[in-house]
């Protein structure tokens, strides 16, 4: 139940886009088309879950007992970069080299977006009260969250005539609005997702 509970929590009711509007860069540039929205979302729900995972160990086991909390972004960041580009490399194994720039691309995207370092620096905030199971559920159900908020937004975007958008709204100008609407709906639902498994 506490896996459930922080897994869900951290999909809706805290959502890494929509209610801390963190990773929003990523949501708002590169969710054009539903299909490389999903192929993003699906690494940005990976990275994020992994960052997670290998975040609340080091935080738990190495810079709290130590005392040296303040040097665990730094090491966030070295740790899932390493890790995002190390599972990029071994899926460019004998693929041809327009796969490997993308995915070189893609790694490098995941390796400097927000929503990766914040889900490991939330667990760390909130480490004297998680467990394991919950730092787990915190971690997926943050990347899940992420991953919903691409794919949606992608295929709004994609259904936005802007033959019907005035002049001056098209382009970036309709899509903050529109992250605006969904941040607001977001908001709307809070704590209802959360209190389902307590």
């Amino acid at each position: 139940m506490e896996f459930l509970n922080a897994l869900f929590t951290a999909a809706f009711d805290s959502n890494l886009v929509f209610a801390q509007l963190v990773g929003m860069v990523a949501v708002l540039l590169v969710a054009y088309r539903p299909q490389d929205a999903l192929r993003f979302g699906l690494a940005l729900w990976a990275a994020t879950s992994i960052a997670g995972l290998v975040g609340w160990p080091i935080y738990a086991g190495f810079f709290s007992p130590w005392g040296v909390g303040y040097l665990a972004p730094l090491a966030y960041v070295l740790v899932s970069s390493f890790a995002i580009f190390f599972i990029g490399a071994i899926a460019c194994i004998r693929q041809s080299v327009a796969f490997r720039e993308r995915t070189l691309t893609l790694c490098t995207l995941l390796a400097i977006n927000a929503a990766v370092l914040a889900v490991p620096l939330g667990n760390a905030a909130a480490a004297d009260t998680l467990t394991f199971a919950s730092s787990l559920g915190s971690s997926v159900g943050a990347g899940f969250g992420a991953f919903i908020a691409v794919v949606v937004f992608a295929s709004l975007r994609q259904r936005i005539d802007e033959r019907l958008v005035p002049e001056p709204m098209r382009g970036l100008p309709i899509s903050l609005v529109m992250a605006s609407l969904m941040c607001m709906a977001f908001t709307c639902v809070a704590g209802i997702a959360g209190g389902l498994f307590v």
